[in-house]
């Protein structure tokens, strides 16, 4: 696992013992499968990757029911239009999720702008909206896709 994300995988497990959630063995398998990922993961691939790990049968709905987890305490962040998961990589801060998400390759990029969330808040805010949870998700393609077509 390459540095960057060793440490992000223990920055999640720390925000996770820190807010007296139980990170089981099984649980951080699964976000040792995003963290080492290079793109965004769907359940089965995951279950795939983390039962080779275990070397044992997990149930889908295990896995499904972990994802549940990572995403309620921020340490992993569904993208709903790839039916895809990636691991957080500052969850130890509340932020909105913003992705580009390429439409050939399936790579999801998170970007960071407070200028925009701040925009969504206030927007929020102002129509007496109370956002509880926030993935940004905006298609297209990627520079290496765009030089591939």
């Amino acid at each position: 696992m390459p540095r960057e994300a060793s440490r992000g995988l223990n920055s999640a497990i720390n925000v996770c013992r820190l807010r007296g959630a139980q990170m089981t063995p099984l649980r951080q398998g699964v976000l040792k499968a995003l963290w080492s990922a290079d793109r965004p993961l769907g359940a089965y691939d995951l279950r795939d990757l983390v039962e080779k790990a275990f070397d044992r049968q997990i149930p889908a709905p295990s896995i499904y029911r972990i994802l549940d987890f990572l995403c309620e305490q921020g340490v992993a962040t569904r993208i709903e239009s790839l039916n895809a998961y990636v691991a957080c990589g500052h969850p130890e801060r509340d932020h909105a999720c913003v992705f580009l998400v390429c439409e050939a390759c399936g790579d999801a990029t998170e970007i960071e702008n407070p200028k925009v969330e701040k925009l969504i808040s206030e927007d929020a805010k102002r129509l007496g909206f109370v956002v509880k949870h926030q993935v940004v998700e905006m298609s297209g393609l990627c520079a290496p896709c765009q030089q591939a077509s």
